[in-house]
């Protein structure tokens, strides 16, 4: 299809949700496919698994499904299974999203195509956090597909810098930044709808990894300078029983309340909107969605060195703490709720930075790096035939 340097068919490998309700990996896919399929000179195909054989046309997106088995890591072995689908979509280059096995694995043994591999998580980073021994066997396989496709597959996506020096210890290919996407302009026409403003807003996954406990046990030192706070956190998982645990134990009950997992969107937009400060505490990340969502509705964001935070230039759009330091965390927590003007400031500086990272531009990124790929792929290939 490739035609001078505009059009493109653009095929994907990834896990794909068709009721777009997944954690960030599956944020990332649907934004990245839904604005990427709106560019009218991009042809673009999903290849993912399903429970059934099926094609579904979205729009100007076109979904392959093929039936797959669970659990997915067994999926491995039917990855001759995406490379014949890959053959007969015959695209001008392959983007496998995630490191997870199959898709990247897959991508890995491409070699007449031009190929991407976006990394979104750093299996040999989480996987100290795995919660049982199964989760802990399936990340071990995972990190090990993980080295083996970021060493193959010659252009990677990440989507912070900081952890450009850590992937650049196992590959020698070429590393682009491309920020994860959020639709920047969507979220200001939300407004706060709530009766309560709380003070601190923590929006994500309940696991020891996001670090929410480390949050709770700041809460005690806050209470000493803001005797009248209030922390809302939203989420499901692992960790909750363990966490509304403690905070019964640090006698917090008056002062923390649990959301759940907010479902509708404009309800937790309404929350940020309604904060003061946003807390992404994890003990590993790659810059968490509550990072640039909470930047993007104005509020100055706290998160931990080892979130990775790109959006935070620290001190002008919020603060970034020692990971694990409960007293830096709970330190930067006061400095921002007790100083207006402070929080203003930064949530001005926040949101702008914000801006930064609407989807628009972030496809406006993305199909630069296909055109580059697809352009230095060829030019290899003519000097390997001559």
């Amino acid at each position: 299809m490739l035609q001078g340097a505009e059009n493109m068919k653009v095929a994907i490998l990834c896990e794909y949700s068709l009721n777009k309700k997944g954690d960030g990996a599956s944020r990332d896919i649907d934004g990245l496919t839904h604005y990427l399929s709106r560019r009218d000179n991009i042809e673009l195909h999903v290849i993912t698994f399903g429970n059934e054989n099926k094609k579904i046309r979205k729009g100007n997106l076109n979904i392959h499904m093929l039936k797959g088995i669970k659990p997915n890591i067994l999926r491995l072995f039917l990855i001759s299974r995406l490379r014949r689908k890959i053959a007969e979509v015959d695209p001008d280059i392959v983007h496998a999203i995630i490191t997870l096995i199959p898709y990247s694995t897959a991508a890995a043994f491409i070699r007449n195509k031009p190929t991407v591999l976006t990394v979104l998580g750093v299996a040999a980073k989480e996987i100290k956090y795995a919660e049982g021994i199964i989760p802990f066997i399936i990340k071990s396989i995972h990190k090990l597909n993980e080295r083996y496709v970021i060493s193959k597959i010659p252009n990677i996506i990440i989507i912070t810098p900081s952890i450009k020096d850590l992937i650049s210890k196992w590959t020698k290919s070429k590393i682009y930044i491309v920020q994860d996407g959020i639709e920047f302009e969507k979220i200001q026409g939300f407004q706060s709808h709530k009766s309560d403003n709380p003070d601190i807003l923590f929006i994500s996954h309940l696991t020891k990894l996001k670090g929410v406990d480390i949050l709770i046990k700041a809460l005690p030192i806050v209470l000493n300078s803001v005797p009248d706070l209030s922390a809302y956190i939203a989420g499901t998982g692992p960790q909750e029983d363990e966490l509304k645990t403690l905070v019964k134990k640090l006698n917090l009950e008056e002062h923390v309340k649990f959301l759940g997992f907010i479902a509708d969107e404009e309800e937790k937009y309404s929350y940020y909107k309604a904060c003061k400060v946003v807390v992404a505490p994890s003990r590993w990340d790659c810059q968490p969605y509550a990072v640039t969502e909470g930047a993007a509705c104005g509020k100055p964001i706290i998160a931990s060195d080892k979130s990775n935070p790109a959006l935070l230039d620290d001190g002008k759009a919020g603060f970034i703490f020692q990971s694990e330091n409960v007293t830096d965390l709970a330190n930067k927590i006061i400095k921002l709720l007790t100083d207006d003007g402070l929080r203003e400031e930064m949530g001005k500086a926040a949101r702008e930075k914000a801006r930064e990272y609407d989807w628009n531009r972030i496809v406006d990124r993305h199909i630069e790096i296909y055109k580059e790929v697809i352009a230095d792929f060829h030019e290899r290939k003519g000097k390997v035939q001559k």
